[in-house]
């Protein structure tokens, strides 16, 4: 036991070098954290002092703003002529009998009082000799405005008369409480601040504005609603925000901006256009309290941080120790040696001496996992079939395995009446049904899943095929109760070790392709003897069905699709052979769609590839309706067309249609029709709501989609052949049109070739 303590608290272990080292932060840390906290809190008291002073300041800034502002507007007022003619003439208003002047100036003191930033409440005209004053209510005698209207016992009506200005311009008085006094009432204005202003050149008028100090004070006192005073030149009270008097009036003798007295901080501000003293009172204790709740928050965070490290610096020696002294312990059981120390720290001295017992391990590890290599075998045959290039690794492998057996493969595929909202799920529990079957322990097989929806077997040294016929057969049995899918399944001769996997692979693809149309699964052996290219019909058709649908005929153009649906089920044409005409009748009536310049559905021929929209159908009725669906707005629009049709206009769509391969202009087929260019365009324009160029350049690229399909032409060949001499317009116009170039949807759609065709129909 004492063994074991000493070799686990050794001076040279890991656990006392870890928490030595822990306490050497924490102690760094701690003393950073305590200076931080003495530096920190003088900054934190600057710092409020600093923000009450800057408070003032602002507060200072917008009264001195608004007394000049105001000043301004007075003196703005007084400069008039009009202004002094009509105090004139209101200074003898009795003699001259002018009432109509009151109104008139009553509008000039209205841009005062109804400035929303003045916060003037009132502005006050006493003519002191006539004994009258005006203001925004009207005329009324002095006793009345001040001992009714603007009623204070510091301001009675004989103190107004009592009043004069000497060599000054504005007058500011202290503020005091108003009230509105009525027979059978009285209504409190709060207090205002009266300031008397000399309206020149009359000695005996003066302007007396009622200030609001409240809504100055809302406006740019200090939002937590401290003490606040204003002091004039003399030191008298102005304005303040509580009541009382000023304790200290005077600034500091010092020039200081801030002083304590008491359990209070003065902060004082000397206006520069007013030479009016501001002061703002703070509570010592606020300061303090704020002080002191942060000295606090300091010291528990300080306590706080120097404990969690601690008892995270212990846990996490603890953590790292531990597992280091049970791997000793485990090394210690194989070794027959001491080790040698390579290092200060015992514990990865022996952890050093162990690495070669590690290594050795790892090797008997290495060639375990290289005989597993089943998982690497499935990637090297989906290479394979796929025709992707392998890595030397995985060609190697591959190569190894099967070399020259005979094998047979099966291609299934699977198909959805109704399109399942688990496409994946249904597919992996159908494909583990099919290798339980075909795949056993004495059975050489692989399973590859080379597209979502198909899955390859490769039987190796299959036996004869009847058998696995006879498996098939049983699982067409399993799936015959199933409403919602079907299986197509191409089977393969027994092949050869010779014959590659993308062979097989490709011809079971093409085999898929003879399945018949219906919802049945269907086991698919060999070529039947009638092919698909059979059943292609004549070029004539594609005629025919242009015909039909020229004529607006619903009833004809559904009895021509009937005709045409019948006679390949009754041929037992594969599915395939319906895929391909469907996608022939919707290329004939877009391209019937494009020569009516039906514009308002043409956009849906546009939406997606031919094929997308019928890729799953499993029946002659499904392929029915779809296709009459698509007929019917093309027929409607037809009829709607034919009503409408102009006879220059059908000839021009006519000539157009034959002749798009020349060289044709608007001018060549005005001629034809001993018409001006400038009248055919716009009529044009008018009847088929489209350029005439613009028609000729659609015409001009759906038919070089047609002949694109046709892989043994040159692209340059086929722009000259629509009317196109030089390629790269033809190039441009046709990636306008359809999003790509000619040589792209080539490389898309040459292998869907339509089942009905017309060269010029």
């Amino acid at each position: 036991m004492k063994g074991l303590l000493t070799s686990k608290f050794a001076l040279n272990g890991l656990f006392v070098k870890l928490m030595l080292s822990f306490l050497s932060v924490i102690l760094i840390l701690a003393s950073f954290n305590l200076f931080s906290h003495l530096y920190l809190s003088n900054k934190v008291y600057q710092e409020m002092v600093r923000q009450n002073e800057l408070g003032l300041a602002q507060t200072v800034e917008g009264y001195e703003n608004h007394f000049r502002l105001t000043q301004n507007m007075i003196l703005a007022l007084t400069q008039s002529d009009t202004w002094t003619a009509n105090l004139g003439i209101l200074s003898h208003i009795k003699e001259n009998r002018r009432y109509d002047i009151p109104a008139e100036v009553k509008s000039d003191l209205s841009t005062l009082y109804a400035n929303p930033f003045l916060h003037i409440d009132n502005f006050i005209l006493y003519f002191k000799q006539e004994d009258y004053v005006l203001e925004k209510e009207g005329l009324s005698s002095a006793s009345d405005m001040f001992g009714k209207y603007y009623y204070s016992k510091e301001y009675p009506p004989d103190y107004w008369k009592t009043q004069t200005m000497n060599n000054q311009f504005l007058k500011v008085m202290p503020a005091a409480a108003f009230t509105e006094n009525t027979v059978h009432s009285s209504r409190s204005l709060g207090q205002l601040m009266p300031v008397m202003m000399k309206a020149i050149p009359y000695e005996d008028v003066y302007g007396i504005i009622m200030l609001d100090p409240q809504r100055m004070q809302d406006t740019y006192g200090d939002a937590a609603n401290n003490p606040f005073y204003i002091l004039d030149n003399e030191g008298r009270l102005l304005f303040t925000t509580m009541e009382g008097e000023l304790q200290n009036p005077q600034l500091p003798a010092d020039g200081s901006k801030h002083e304590r007295i008491g359990d209070q901080y003065y902060f004082y501000e000397k206006g520069k256009q007013t030479g009016f003293t501001y002061v703002r009172v703070t509570q010592a204790a606020v300061i303090a309290a704020e002080m002191r709740g942060m000295q606090l928050l300091l010291a528990f965070l300080l306590g706080a941080a120097v404990l969690i490290s601690m008892i995270s610096s212990l846990f996490f020696s603890i953590r790292l120790n531990q597992p280091l002294q049970r791997l000793i312990a485990a090394l210690d059981r194989n070794s027959d040696s001491v080790p040698d120390k390579w290092s200060s720290v015992k514990e990865f001295a022996m952890i050093g001496d162990r690495l070669s017992s590690i290594l050795e391990n790892n090797r008997y590890i290495q060639s375990d996992l290289a005989q597993k290599n089943s998982l690497v075998r499935q990637y090297a045959y989906i290479h394979k079939v796929k025709n992707i290039p392998l890595s030397s690794y995985l060609a190697e492998l591959e190569d190894a395995q099967h070399a020259e057996q005979p094998y047979v493969s099966i291609l299934f595929k699977v198909g959805f009446k109704s399109q399942p909202d688990e496409f994946g799920q249904h597919t992996l529990l159908l494909w583990k049904l099919i290798q339980s079957l075909f795949t056993s322990s004495k059975t050489n097989s692989v399973a590859i899943q080379p597209e979502q929806d198909q899955l390859l077997l490769l039987l190796f040294d299959p036996g004869p095929q009847i058998g696995i016929l006879q498996a098939l057969d049983t699982l067409k049995e399993l799936l015959a109760v199933e409403e919602t899918l079907y299986l197509t399944i191409a089977v393969s001769p027994v092949y050869s070790g010779e014959i590659p996997f993308t062979d097989a692979y490709s011809n079971l693809s093409m085999l898929l392709k003879e399945r018949r149309l219906n919802g049945e699964t269907q086991v698919i052996v060999e070529p039947r003897a009638s092919s698909s290219n059979a059943f292609h019909v004549k070029v004539t058709y594609g005629e025919e069905l242009h015909n039909l649908l020229q004529s607006g005929n619903e009833e004809a153009v559904f009895a021509w699709l009937d005709r045409q649906l019948e006679q390949l089920q009754h041929k037992d044409a594969a599915a395939e052979d319906f895929r391909t005409f469907a996608i022939g009748a919707v290329e004939q009536i877009s391209k019937t769609v494009m020569k009516l310049n039906l514009t308002n559905i043409e956009s849906e021929f546009h939406s997606s590839p031919p094929g997308e929209a019928f890729a799953g159908f499993h029946s002659m009725q499904q392929y029915r309706e779809w296709l009459q669906a698509l007929a019917q707005p093309v027929l409607a629009a037809v009829r709607s067309q034919l009503e409408t049709r102009d006879p220059v206009i059908t000839f021009v769509l006519d000539y157009l249609d034959h002749h798009y391969g020349e060289d044709i202009n608007l001018n060549i087929v005005a001629d034809k029709l001993n018409l001006t260019s400038g009248y055919l365009s716009s009529i044009f324009k008018e009847k088929t709501n489209i350029n005439f160029s613009e028609y000729l350049n659609n015409l001009r690229v759906e038919r070089a989609k047609e002949l694109l399909v046709n892989v043994d032409l040159r692209i340059q060949d086929i722009a000259t052949q629509v009317g196109y001499q030089n390629v790269n317009s033809f190039i441009r116009m046709f990636k306008r049109r359809y999003g790509m170039t000619p040589g792209e949807y080539r490389k898309r759609y040459a292998g869907d070739e339509p089942f009905i065709s017309s060269s010029h129909g």
